[in-house]
């Protein structure tokens, strides 16, 4: 059986729901119900917080696209929030009571799911930076990131892996999740 989680906000608790995904019909009420508990949690938190209304939306377009999200699997603490590979695998960590910190990870990690639609459709494949000039990519970075941002960025990652990276950091940061919802259904397939 294929289980497919859709991560809900409420009350500033992340509740894990599994869904059959083989018999799996939307419950449009629950979805409603669900966008009024983000909008008055994302209400209470102050405006520099990342807490965004859309990452269910978000996670749910993930997996419609064949992405197999794990929430708190036990390779979770030893040193990262997410990850995503090449096998349409996501990895989401979080403790407690999720913040914005939580949903910047979601959006960073969706992003490497962005880069990885954008490589197929070059003909490259793996995970290859969404913006191919790199001049551009970089002056866009240093515009949404701050410099110490950066550098721990770079001394986190091999460099083989720095302008990956820092996309999917500058993205996370730059576009909310109805935003990045958007760029998957222009670049990837279902």
């Amino acid at each position: 059986m294929r289980v497919s989680p859709l991560a809900l906000l409420h009350k500033h608790k992340l509740i894990a729901l599994l869904i059959d995904a083989t018999n799996y019909s939307p419950n449009y009420s629950m979805f409603k119900s669900l966008a009024a508990l983000i909008a008055a949690t994302a209400l209470s938190v102050p405006a520099i917080a990342k807490i965004d209304p859309g990452t269910p939306q978000l996670l749910q377009t993930l997996t419609e696209y064949g992405v197999s999200i794990a929430y708190n699997p036990s390779i979770c603490g030893t040193g990262f929030q997410g990850r995503y590979n090449t096998n349409k695998e996501m990895v989401l960590c979080y403790t407690d009571v999720p913040g914005a910190e939580d949903h910047d990870t979601v959006r960073h990690e969706a992003f490497h799911f962005l880069q990885h639609c954008a490589s197929i459709n070059r003909g490259e494949g793996g995970i290859q930076p969404l913006a191919t000039n790199t001049a551009t990519r970089n002056t866009w970075i240093r515009q949404v990131l701050q410099s110490g941002h950066i550098d721990h960025i770079k001394s986190t990652y091999p460099e083989n892996h720095h302008q990956v990276e820092l996309e999917a950091f500058a993205a996370a940061h730059h576009y909310s999740a109805s935003e990045l919802i958007g760029l998957i259904r222009s670049w990837c397939t279902k």
